[in-house]
């Protein structure tokens, strides 16, 4: 008889979980992964807003730096050889979502807004012999406009333009649309004395 019971016993502790401890568990493992998983999609999505954000600032700072060199650097034009009136030193065109102007190069150069990106472009006899954009097609310029002072020989000022702009990524996901608003003044390098 005490063999019996010894039997019993082995047979009640080899039973294993009972449904409600096996469903607390289940409860208790799925909140842990859920919790794992939900960590892990922030972190990709804080990734690819990251990456956004970074080629909209990196393709942003170069259009600025590069806009705003070769705008300081405008030559005078006694001409007139690209600009319509003798002795502008820069002229808007495209109802102010363009600037053209004589670079340090003395090459006719213009920057505009062309499907939603921003263009260079360079005239020589009024025809175009160069174009390129300055914004890859991930990103979208959705305004851009210029704003000159003293760009004459009667006004006593020193050339200054100001222009400004909007950029947006193109990203398929709303964290891959960040969106900037640049604006900057320049003067003219050289000091703008009457010829």
């Amino acid at each position: 008889m005490k063999s019996e019971n010894w039997k019993l016993k082995i047979k009640r502790s080899n039973v294993g979980f009972t449904i409600p401890e096996l469903l607390v568990a289940l409860f208790i493992f799925s909140l842990i992964i859920g919790g794992a998983t939900n960590l892990l999609l922030v972190g990709i999505t804080a990734q690819r807003s990251s990456l956004a954000m970074q080629e909209l600032l990196d393709q942003s700072s170069f259009v600025v730096e590069y806009m705003t060199r070769s705008l300081r650097q405008a030559k005078k034009d006694l001409g007139p050889t690209c600009l319509t009136i003798r002795g502008l030193n820069y002229e808007l065109t495209q109802g102010g979502e363009g600037i053209m102007f004589i670079n340090s190069r003395s090459q006719c150069q213009e920057f505009r807004l062309t499907t939603a990106r921003i263009e260079e472009v360079f005239w020589a006899g009024g025809e175009i012999t160069s174009q390129s954009f300055l914004i890859s097609d991930n990103l979208a310029v959705t305004s851009l406009k210029f704003l000159l002072r003293g760009e004459g020989q009667d006004d006593d000022l020193q050339p200054r333009v100001t222009f400004a702009f909007e950029i947006e990524g193109l990203g398929a996901k709303p964290e891959s649309r960040p969106q900037l608003q640049f604006q900057t003044s320049i003067s003219q390098r050289t000091v703008d004395v009457p010829k």
